[in-house]
């Protein structure tokens, strides 16, 4: 049984090693790179993996291309309230040569996100260059189209920390480093070293001596 969202898109799921067949589905698959079992890949043509890339298990790596099927849930009263082009998307991941990606990397693309070359990212990152939107105040919010992307891209030699979440308009410059369980927003310079205080002392819950 289908799920609706490959009515006009491919997705692209296995819990064993991807097939030569496979890897021709992809807009470029390189020389030795893998993406490790179980995978889950929506439009695996509009995604670009480097030679020598290598992903670890649990990915989910989303490219967009049509979500027009979300208007079918949508209460009839309230479905002329959406255009079908809203739910419509030109999505592409490059995700260039030789990066190190951990595992449950989660990717949602609407328009474009760029991974450079040599760039090391930690287990449980998010990288989104979209949202849910939720303009609609009486339609679910999963029911309503996602935003129409804001590129992001990760310049060479970065490193990104496990628990990091790279949101739409982002730029990393080159080898910056992002600390673990950073929400990243913004525009950042070459050699940046991005993070936030860390935790610290608020109280004891007791007086008595250890």
């Amino acid at each position: 049984m289908t799920s609706p969202i490959e009515k006009k898109n491919v997705l692209l799921e296995g819990s064993s090693q991807l097939t030569s067949q496979q890897k021709k589905m992809f807009k470029y698959f390189g020389i030795d790179a893998k993406i490790k079992p179980p995978f889950r890949i929506l439009n695996p043509q509009r995604i670009f993996i480097g030679d020598k890339t290598s992903i670890q298990e649990g990915s989910h790596i989303n490219a967009f291309i049509d979500l027009s099927f979300l208007l079918d849930y949508v209460e009839e009263k309230y479905q002329s309230d959406f255009d079908v082009t809203d739910y419509k998307y030109d999505a592409t991941i490059h995700i260039d040569r030789e990066c190190q990606i951990g595992r449950f990397f989660f990717v949602s693309c609407t328009k474009n996100i760029t991974i450079h070359r040599n760039v090391v990212i930690s287990e449980r990152v998010f990288i989104g260059d979209n949202n849910h939107s939720f303009n609609h105040p009486d339609v679910p919010i999963v029911q309503q189209p996602n935003q129409k992307g804001d590129p992001v891209e990760i310049e060479r030699g970065s490193w990104i920390g496990v628990g990091v979440a790279i949101l739409k308009g982002t730029t990393l410059g080159v080898n910056t480093v992002v600390a673990a369980n950073s929400v990243v927003e913004g525009v950042f310079p070459s050699y940046s070293v991005i993070g936030h205080p860390k935790a610290q002392l608020l109280y004891r819950r007791h007086d008595q001596p250890e």
